[in-house]
């Protein structure tokens, strides 16, 4: 099959890492992948140098002349599917012809433009269950995104202080200020402990100012962008994420991959991923108290931490990795194009004979 995989940003983001991932999937899948994004962003950098890439600059939401460029591309390389990624890509792809197209929702934030796909991936039942409701003619099927998992995983006892943290868009949706009143809490500020605090964002100052006011700024690293998450996954003992909102969480797998021990919120993808006291710890969002209580738990209990990081490595290996969500992938792409029903018709009529 000839797929067509566009992503039209430029920054560094979930939105992109997802879609270098379809690219390697799909290839996997032994799929002819096109991957088309902007000719200096960040997922043409990071795209295998061995993978098709197709460069489409759009200076603004809607370029009648990047427009042009991609209905010629499809006419002359004529693909089975479109997969597009984010709301930019589907208000391009909107306007194509003759070419099944699948929206990939990465979250359930949906704009008019959505509606012009012929189908739609989701990545939770969460997401998948708004999009019925939003487009009730669509067929959606669920894959989530997915995570590199090596063979052999081994964490260090926890360190002397242990050293706790956190990675993302330091955004008010990212409950970041609620994970700061929980650690100025008498329950958890007994406890010796450092937090890392990685990414930025339109928070970052407030933040910092509010840790400053609670009297924990001496225990808090302000790290800004991470470049390398491996490295930064290796320095911490626990990973604490705290959203408000969080409709997937790939930083939160990326942690588990690593047999890091995980606290989330009760949001739709964390509560999704983490199988609360086995996988991981799910406490609810906004919850002052509650999050204090967890990170003081987990601070008493190394062995108990490391258990759960061992198993939750296990369990996104088992649903996560590479090689399981590329076939989830290739029987969800199937099915929208109908590929599956055909080949089913097919087999009964064999077994006619």
């Amino acid at each position: 099959m000839r797929v067509f995989n566009v992503m039209l940003g430029w920054a560094h983001g979930g939105l992109e890492q997802a879609a270098i991932d379809y690219a390697e999937m799909l290839a996997l899948n032994g799929d002819e992948v096109v991957t088309i994004g902007h000719p200096s962003g960040w997922m043409r950098e990071h795209l295998p140098v061995h993978f098709d890439f197709m460069p489409l600059r759009c200076w603004t939401d809607y370029d009648p002349i990047a427009n042009w460029r991609l209905r010629s591309a499809v006419q002359r390389r004529r693909p089975d599917v479109v997969i597009a990624h984010g709301t930019r890509a589907m208000r391009y792809i909107a306007r194509l012809s003759g070419v099944k197209k699948i929206g990939v929702l990465h979250n359930t934030r949906f704009k008019p433009d959505m509606a012009a796909m012929d189908e739609f991936i989701a990545v939770s039942p969460r997401v998948a269950e708004a999009a019925a409701a939003r487009f009730p003619d669509k067929s959606i099927e669920i894959v989530p995104n997915m995570v590199r998992v090596r063979d052999a995983v081994t964490r260090p006892l926890f360190r002397s202080p242990p050293i706790l943290g956190s990675l993302g868009r330091l955004h008010r949706n990212k409950g970041y200020d609620v994970l700061l009143q929980a650690l100025a809490s008498p329950e958890v500020r007994s406890h010796p402990w450092m937090f890392v605090l990685g990414g930025d964002g339109p928070e970052r100052a407030s933040l910092e100012q509010q840790a400053l006011a609670l009297g924990i700024s001496d225990r808090m690293r302000f790290v800004g962008w991470v470049s390398d998450r491996h490295a930064f996954f290796n320095g911490l003992d626990v990973f604490v994420l705290p959203s408000r909102e969080e409709p997937f969480g790939i930083v939160l797998i990326e942690a588990m991959a690593e047999a890091l021990p995980v606290i989330v919120t009760d949001t739709d993808g964390p509560s999704f991923i983490v199988r609360d006291q086995a996988t991981g710890f799910v406490v609810p969002r906004e919850n002052v108290d509650r999050l204090a209580q967890m990170i003081s738990r987990a601070l008493e209990s190394s062995n108990d931490m490391a258990r759960v990081g061992e198993s939750g490595c296990a369990d996104i290996k088992a649903r996560f990795s590479l090689p399981v969500v590329a076939s989830v992938l290739k029987a969800a792409v199937l099915t929208l194009t109908g590929r599956v029903i055909v080949s089913r018709a097919k087999e009964e009529r064999l077994g006619q004979v």
